[in-house]
């Protein structure tokens, strides 16, 4: 099958190759004392095909461009740059042809300039402005369509954008966040002849006035609109049936006014289609930002209680009711409100069957089968109200609200030689946040700029779980009593956390390339944690395991005051920011309310920042820093508490401040002459002192406790990735290598382990008006974990290839990908193929649209997925749901 496919693609990129005869315009570009223009746009229209598309270059720091023209084909050439009178010409090319350009300097200004020359791209700093009808063809529909045009962008499948290698990470109308600022809903809805300029705005920053004070490394877009689309309602509606009462309706509305914008979204379907995912999640929660301010937070959120429900991407059924609504608008006098909510309520069930090979002891492998039936409700609010004066003042006043609660039927077999086990659990975790931000930005005058932020934050969560038992587990640990061959065990766990912290920053220019940045903070957090193991009984009795080392009743309170500073200076092109933190932290520790610790630390966090502009499309910037956290909380619980059928935990309440440091160095560099862009990142982490899990291991049943240790953990790693972009085509190839050295405690032995991982992607996009387009590729991974005692090897091979052909009124999509991995240790192998494909009908003058589409096209049954760590080499397969096809209506407003 896979080979068919193969040969499929590559004959189509052949036949679109050799479809067209093209020869090339080059030469230089300067001004009349002949020093080279950088950045000048060249463009080519032709003059005798309706609708066909311009060819664009701009200039290099050398005065370089060059241009791929067809065959015969006369082009108007126009050839614009800031301050210039704009030059126009003429060719008809049978032959490549080399000519120079000498522009002479305009007396009229620049804002003349602008209005007569409508230049294509305008490159300034750390903004690039493209005019987006100088790319458009007439064909494009939505916001993704121009972009994938637009020089140094790409658009993957769901809407991530990139601009010269760099991620987008916000999405903004006319300057306004776009419901609240996700990118891919933006990108895949706002209407292409809305559209007026593309705004990328690299090292962003939300206050203008913090601009150049503070470091940032982040890249949003902001979409102008025309000026007769100034104030319009657009989106579509999307209603479908399919076989086995398959449904799916999908409305999406945004109006939009410079004053207000309403944005709501509803997607109702038994398909499988997941509006809000494990990522829309932790975006929400801060996404990288909150990663890079505190990994411990990033990591917890990524797998609290509710984030496991998200998680699931592959089930058997999905059923989803989701709905969001946004509102931004001005309020006069410099005040403006943003308000949104998200609601979402969905039913999956799941099923994965697992072989398990235990490392660490003589334990015989292990079969589960295990099925879920999931009930997830889910609502998150915000509301915002900011003061900007745009000059010297940005307060602002964040309200948010978030509820969920699930209840999960999980049934499990697990087989051990000739010994079966029946666990049947039903959890049902809730949960209820409220967080309250302030923040106030004040510019007293050009030296002295504040930033302040405070937050109080208030937590409940109760997760009721509920075992039915076929045998008896941990017998020598757990005292059941034998009632027969049934055992009912009930736990409760409950927190609440409370935090409020308050964190002040003074941007303080002493001279123009020496600044000085005083920073100070104090937190406070508090958490309760209270845990119930017991087992109940035939006569509705309970019998409590507290006598056994179970049931915590613990306080945690810790509270952390910070104060240090940042120097910031320039010389040349360099960039220099070394800082110094010193954070002292008082902690107490009670359990039953009888206090166990009460101690205190002081630690010094330096860190070091330093950026050299070669130019300003080539970057190199190297980033130090010490960090120290405490880690999760519920680890200084000292009792013991049950987490699964063949595993407790136990705290310790000993633990203290994890410390490790962190180093980076990253290259960056953009030549759109070229249309070349580099990225290579090289990092390492090391760990001073770590809380871990040390774990006694007997047959199947681990007994982890929680430790403070100072074993030696490193992490190295590199990534790159190069993209070349030319007419009708672009390139990317991609590489990274992790290396972790680490230790663990695994029956009182002290092991080192090596973890080893590589890998490499290169893909082919191709970039044609009236050909079908095709991206076809390979990613391939090798991993490796070794021990004194183990030696595992893996490697994983996905070749795809995507279709998309836009024939008169029809579009056409395939998209196909084949999965190969392999056990080189032990010689298994698995592989799966999956598809999905799907034909649209509209008018482009019509609001309707008609779409069959096909997912799980060979109707597998299950995907394969390996995974190996310190204890089990695992090999799941994961079952999917069956072939969907679904006929769907589209109005679009």
């Amino acid at each position: 099958m896979f080979k068919r496919f193969a040969c499929f693609f590559i004959l189509s990129i052949f036949t679109t190759v050799t479809s067209a005869q093209s020869f090339q315009l080059e030469g230089f570009i300067s001004d009349s004392l002949d020093n080279p223009l950088a950045n000048t746009n060249v463009i080519a229209t032709p003059l005798q095909q309706a609708n066909a598309q311009i060819k664009f270059s701009i200039s290099s720091s050398k005065g370089e461009y060059r241009l791929k023209l067809e065959e015969n084909q006369p082009y108007l050439i126009e050839i614009t740059h800031l301050g210039f009178k704009k030059i126009t010409d003429t060719v008809q090319l049978s032959e490549n042809v080399s000519r120079n350009f000498v522009m002479q300097e305009s007396t009229e200004s620049l804002e003349e300039i602008l209005i007569k020359q409508e230049m294509a791209v305008i490159v300034k700093e750390d903004t690039i402005t493209y005019r987006t009808d100088q790319f458009k063809t007439g064909e494009e529909r939505k916001l993704r369509d121009i972009l994938k045009k637009l020089p140094g962008i790409e658009v993957d499948r769901e809407g991530n954008v990139t601009v010269n290698g760099k991620p987008v990470t916000k999405l903004m109308v006319d300057g306004k966040a776009f419901f609240t600022g996700d990118e891919k809903l933006g990108v895949n809805n706002i209407p292409a002849d809305a559209v007026d300029e593309v705004e990328a705005l690299d090292n962003y920053s939300e206050v203008a006035f913090l601009k150049g004070l503070e470091d940032s490394d982040k890249m949003a877009l902001n979409i102008k609109l025309k000026d007769g689309k100034k104030k319009f309602v657009f989106g579509d509606v999307e209603a479908g049936a399919g076989v086995e009462d398959r449904f799916l309706l999908h409305p999406k509305l945004f109006y939009y006014s410079p004053k207000t914008a309403v944005n709501a979204i509803g997607d109702f379907n038994n398909t499988g289609q997941k509006s809000f995912t494990i990522q829309d999640y932790l975006d929400f929660e801060g996404g990288m930002a909150l990663a890079l301010e505190d990994q411990g937070a990033y990591s917890r959120l990524y797998s609290d209680d509710f984030a496991q429900f998200l998680r699931e991407d592959d089930f058997v059924f999905n059923k989803n009711d989701f709905g969001a609504a946004s509102l931004s608008q001005e309020l006069g006098g410099n005040f403006s409100l943003d308000a949104y909510s998200i609601f979402n309520k969905s039913k999956m069930r799941t099923q994965t069957l697992q072989d398990i090979t235990y490392q660490t002891t003589e334990a015989p492998d292990e079969v589960r089968d295990q099925s879920n039936d999931n009930d997830l409700l889910f609502s998150i609010s915000k509301i915002k109200l900011r003061y900007d004066n745009n000059d010297d003042t940005d307060l602002r006043a964040n309200t948010n609200f978030k509820y969920n609660t699930a209840e999960a039927q999980s049934l499990l077999t697990s087989e051990v030689g000739n010994s079966s086990r029946f666990i049947n659990t039903n959890t049902q975790p809730e949960n209820f946040e409220f967080l309250q931000t302030f923040n106030l930005n004040k510019q007293f005058s050009y030296k002295h700029t504040l930033k302040l932020e405070a937050k109080i934050k208030s937590e409940d969560q109760t997760t009721d779980r509920l075992w039915d038992f076929n045998q008896a587990l941990f017998t020598n640990i757990i005292p059941l009593v034998d009632e027969g061959d049934d055992f009912r065990l009930n736990q409760l766990n409950q927190k609440q956390v409370s935090n409020l912290s308050v964190n002040a920053k003074h941007y303080w220019v002493l001279a123009d390339f020496h600044h000085i940045y005083p920073v100070a903070g104090v937190d406070y957090f508090n958490y309760n944690l209270s845990t119930l193991d017991e087992q109940i009984l035939n006569d509705g009795s309970t019998n409590s395991f507290e006598s056994a080392g179970f049931n915590n009743q613990m306080d945690f309170k810790l509270f952390k005051a910070s104060l240090g500073f940042q120097y910031k200076t320039q010389i040349g092109e360099l960039v220099l920011r070394p800082g110094l933190v010193v954070q002292n932290y008082n902690w107490n520790i009670s359990q039953f309310n009888e206090e166990l610790v009460n101690d205190q630390t002081a630690i010094l966090l330096p860190e070091f920042y330093a950026e050299y502009e070669f130019k300003s499309s080539e970057k190199l910037r190297l980033n130090y820093n010490r960090y120290t956290n405490f880690g999760n909380a519920s680890s200084y619980a000292n009792r013991l508490s049950l987490q699964s059928f063949n595993r407790i935990q136990r705290g310790n309440e000993n633990l203290q401040n994890q410390v490790y440091h962190s180093a980076s160095l990253l290259y960056s560099q953009f030549n759109m002459f070229k249309g070349l862009f580099y990225n290579a990142r090289l990092s390492y982490t090391h760990r001073e002192s770590s809380i871990r899990n040390q774990t006694q291991i007997e047959g199947i049943d681990q007994i982890s406790t929680s430790i403070f240790t100072n074993l030696p953990e490193n992490t190295y790693s590199v990534y790159a990735t190069i993209n070349k972009r030319i007419p009708d085509f672009t390139f990317t190839l991609g590489g990274n290598t992790s290396l972790s050295d680490y230790s663990r405690i695994i029956n009182d032995e002290v092991l080192d382990y090596e973890s080893i991982n590589f890998g490499y992607n290169a893909k082919v996009r191709t970039r044609f008006d009236k050909l079908p387009n095709i991206e076809t590729g390979v990613r391939q991974s090798f991993s490796r974990l070794n021990s004194d005692v183990i030696n595992n090897k893996f490697t994983t091979l996905s070749p795809f290839a995507n279709l998309e052909y836009d024939f008169g009124n029809f579009i056409f999509e395939f998209n196909y990908d084949y999965n190969y991995f392999e056990n080189q240790t032990t010689g298994d192998i698995n592989r799966f193929e999956l598809a999905d494909t799907s034909l649209f009908y509209g008018k482009e003058d019509s609001a309707w649209g008609f779409e069959v589409n096909a997912t799980n096209l060979f109707d597998i049954g299950f995907k394969r997925q390996n995974s190996v760590n310190e204890f089990i080499v695992s090999d799941r397969r994961i079952f999917v749901q069956p072939r969907i096809v679904l006929f769907k209506v589209i109005y679009k407003l």
